[in-house]
């Protein structure tokens, strides 16, 4: 890879969870904690948390291969009277372009995986503002970073009026767009604020996917370092809609994030970092983006281990 001259822009986001002990006085014993609970147990809005040994993944599998769609626009669930003007909250993630900006526009958004990209926002009252990104990976299933589904502060976010538009581009939306039926997460996430298990999913009301088509995703224990990646989303310094995309490389794997030198901005948590290098499976995600981080010149995202593979293979299929 060709050294960029780069200014880091970014500050990283981490939140650490604080568990009080309590004594019973000199010389008792403390309370029992209870059970530990894996820090990759999926967790849903409903409250429900699943053991991962649990989950019926083949033996083997390494890699789901993406999907193109039908691209027919007429599909159950679609919504095409939703305003689509909006406003831009800018808050959500961290400002991580790294000078000189290598992003370019897509437009138009009618090719496959542009299509399976996915603008997410929330209703505010008067207007839907822009907050995250998403992708499509199932017929009704978009993956995206923890935090665009659970907040720290203040839970998930059922009741935000929450919407997903695929192949966004602008003032279009050519598939309309589909409400979030639940939020997804695990419990390194939701219980421990760890930025290593900052990942998510949102179960939709519709099945958009047929028509936009799906990212492959895949996993390996080996290391990712070099792999070439394209970061694609809707970044909040841009237009209102529009979908923007860099390309460059994995420049270092840890065990459970990926680091890059992809330029990103706000609001483009939760985008796809993916490849074409995975041979069959397309355009095919191996990490969710999630952070810049300080202290270097790269931004990251969530690697997809195989505990985060079998959990987005679990909430394709609920």
């Amino acid at each position: 890879m060709t050294t960029r001259n780069r200014r880091w822009r970014a500050v990283p986001a981490t939140v650490a969870l604080v568990t009080a002990l309590t004594a019973f006085g000199a010389g008792a014993a403390s309370a029992d904690p209870g059970p530990s609970v894996d820090p990759q147990s999926p967790t849903s809005s409903d409250g429900s948390v699943l053991d991962p040994a649990s989950l019926n993944v083949p033996d083997g599998l390494t890699m789901v291969p993406g999907t193109a769609g039908s691209g027919d626009r007429d599909y159950a669930g679609a919504d095409y009277s939703a305003d689509l003007k909006g406003e831009v909250e800018g808050t959500v993630g961290v400002d991580s372009v790294i000078a000189p900006d290598g992003r370019y526009r897509t437009t138009p958004t009618d090719w496959h995986p542009t299509t399976a990209t996915v603008q997410l926002t929330y209703w505010n009252g008067s207007s839907h503002v822009q907050f995250c990104t998403g992708w499509m990976i199932g017929d009704d299933t978009l993956m995206t970073a923890g935090h665009c589904v659970y907040d720290q502060g203040s839970g998930w976010m059922t009741g935000q009026g929450v919407r997903a538009w695929p192949a966004r581009d602008g003032s279009s939306a050519p598939y309309g767009s589909c409400t979030a039926a639940s939020f997804h997460s695990v419990n390194g996430w939701t219980q421990n604020g760890d930025w290593e298990y900052d990942y998510g999913a949102i179960k939709l009301n519709c099945t958009v996917g047929a028509s936009t088509g799906t990212y492959g995703f895949w996993w390996q224990s080996a290391s990712l370092d070099g792999t070439s990646t394209y970061v694609r989303g809707y970044p909040c310094d841009k237009a209102y809609g529009e979908q923007w995309a860099h390309y460059d490389n994995v420049d270092q794997t840890t065990t459970r994030k990926v680091y890059y030198q992809n330029d990103t901005y706000n609001c483009q948590s939760g985008s796809p970092v993916y490849s074409y290098s995975r041979s069959g499976c397309g355009a095919c995600a191996l990490g969710i983006h999630a952070y810049g981080t300080g202290g270097g010149s790269y931004n990251s995202g969530t690697r997809i281990t195989e505990a985060v593979f079998n959990n987005m293979i679990y909430w394709r299929d609920l």
